[in-house]
């Protein structure tokens, strides 16, 4: 089976369970933030191991469901919990929820992450605005037999995270009283956290963030057109930066006591996107 039939059968199923409910917002959740969703009315949670041809997300604090609903009059669609490179998955695997997104109609895509900073004016409970990134990968869920209907083969990305919802987002996070800045995300395969050795090398090339995921979803959703705002969370500083240990407990850790700010940010976004 394509890939291209895939996804129209995992967008059937998802419209047929949802009534043809055409959302015009995706928010994808990072590490330890699914509970960060506001109430939702209309709600409706479809588990990813019920969608055809769907992906599962296998690490904690990636719950694994695709939650539909609408807030304030706006249609969203939440994946609560994402795939990674890192989990086995192939890289051109990664493209199917994005694509399935786009035909369901998903207009502009949030991509919040869990990251390590090398900024030290971005410390453990502040936002970084993604303004850009580098892939560091070493692949692209875009690598193979082409199909237009997922868009065009070369397509710009300087503009890559919309400039218009970043300068949203900035504005809604001091409303709420988040310490937030604009930055470059470089994406790692993970799953082991960086030496400091590459977060020295990682700076001099111009990261402000590192992580394990985002690059894929967003070269995806850019090329069949869908905007995309990069909402990165910092939960640790990079390794070497602070003489102790990175866990991933303490990436949940983290996350969990910025849940609140970030729902209240979430409330800002969906009503001025």
């Amino acid at each position: 089976m394509t890939q291209l039939a895939q996804v129209k059968k995992a967008a059937a199923f998802l419209n047929k369970k949802t009534k043809n409910f055409k959302p015009e917002i995706a928010l994808i959740t990072g590490s330890g933030l699914a509970g960060s969703i506001p109430p939702l009315e209309k709600e409706i949670k479809i588990p990813y191991s019920s969608i055809p041809g769907f992906l599962q997300s296998t690490v904690p604090g990636h719950s694994g469901n695709l939650i539909f609903g609408v807030y304030k009059g706006r249609k969203l669609v939440v994946m609560q919990g994402r795939f990674h490179y890192y989990e086995g998955h192939p890289m051109k695997d990664l493209a199917i929820s994005i694509r399935t997104l786009k035909l369901l109609g998903v207009e502009k895509l949030l991509v919040s992450a869990a990251v390590g900073s090398m900024d030290l004016k971005l410390k453990p409970g502040s936002l970084c605005v993604l303004k850009d990134h580098i892939n560091f990968m070493c692949n692209n869920p875009l690598i193979g037999n082409h199909d237009p209907a997922f868009g065009p083969m070369f397509f710009d990305l300087s503009e890559a995270y919309d400039k218009a919802m970043r300068k949203t987002a900035l504005a809604a996070a001091k409303k709420v009283g988040v310490t937030a800045g604009e930055g470059v995300y470089l994406a790692a395969t993970g799953p082991n956290f960086e030496t400091p050795a590459e977060i020295q090398m990682f700076k001099k090339w111009g990261a402000t963030v590192v992580g394990m995921s985002v690059v894929p979803e967003v070269l995806v959703a850019r090329q069949c057109g869908i905007s995309v705002l990069g909402l990165a969370w910092v939960s640790n500083m990079g390794c070497g930066i602070e003489k102790k240990p990175l866990s991933h407990a303490q990436t949940i850790s983290e996350t969990k006591k910025i849940e609140g700010k970030f729902k209240k940010l979430l409330e800002i976004l969906f009503v001025k996107l």
